[in-house]
């Protein structure tokens, strides 16, 4: 079983002895001890609390393209808001409203998506793969050469780890391709459903007892994307954990 250690700060183990202390020097006995052991507890939980927190929130870097996708992901859920406090009472507002919760359900997929991308991209950029064809290429034209055999047998491994590093490298440009495609994907049908639903609440003001039945279809459309969207992109999630591992 693997057991976790909250690091404590060095100033709080200081106050919560002091307080103990002067709890103890008061008469306060059992109660002192308790006040010093609530006081690293308190600050063990804020720590936590405070790693979810960033955790939960955490978005891609300022200036990145995943940046930009969480944005206007976030931009087009202000919109699809802003209509559905607006939409007027009729027989499509309720079938709207609906819709329009299920896509801002994506918003989170997407935020972790764009944020899981930025940080595979991130391992990615710390594999030198021009350098390593240039290493492999010199390997393997040493190893050409036909040299002696305890030689031969040093550089077979080099070239066998250069390769290895190589393919991890690609792999993960790969998925970090894959996952912001995903992103863009999702962001994008996010923002159709906000047109859509823009497209609808100017028929329905325009007559309340219209039935856009062409619009809802496309938006009905829209919406199953979305919805297959998400589905896959658990897939591309799971990848992406297990690679992010790679950072610890």
């Amino acid at each position: 079983m693997r057991i976790r250690f909250v690091e404590l700060d060095p100033l709080v183990v200081a106050i919560a002895v002091t307080v103990a202390l002067f709890g103890l020097l008061a008469g306060l006995g059992v109660w002192a001890v308790g006040a010093g052991l609530v006081t690293l507890g308190a600050s063990a939980g804020s720590r936590q609390a405070t790693a979810w927190v960033e955790r939960r929130f955490a978005l891609p870097p300022l200036g990145s393209a995943e940046r930009e996708l969480v944005a206007r992901s976030l931009a087009s859920s202000a919109v699809m808001k802003r209509l559905r406090q607006t939409a007027p009472v009729g027989p499509i507002s309720d079938r709207c409203r609906e819709m329009e919760t299920q896509a801002r359900a994506a918003l989170p997929t997407i935020r972790l998506l764009a944020l899981q991308a930025s940080r595979v991209r991130a391992l990615a950029a710390g594999i030198p793969l021009a350098g390593l064809e240039g290493e492999r290429a010199r390997i393997a034209s040493l190893i050409a050469a036909d040299p002696e055999e305890r030689l031969r047998i040093e550089l077979e491994s080099s070239l066998r780890s250069t390769e290895a590093q190589l393919r991890t490298g690609q792999r993960l440009r790969t998925l970090t391709d894959e996952l912001t495609a995903r992103t863009r994907a999702l962001t994008a049908s996010v923002e159709a459903v906000a047109v859509g639903l823009a497209e609808l609440q100017a028929l329905s003001s325009s007559d309340p007892a219209a039935q856009p039945q062409v619009a809802m279809a496309s938006l009905s459309r829209e919406i199953e994307a979305l919805r297959g969207g998400l589905e896959e992109a658990q897939t591309f999630g799971r990848r992406a954990a297990a690679i992010h591992l790679l950072e610890a």
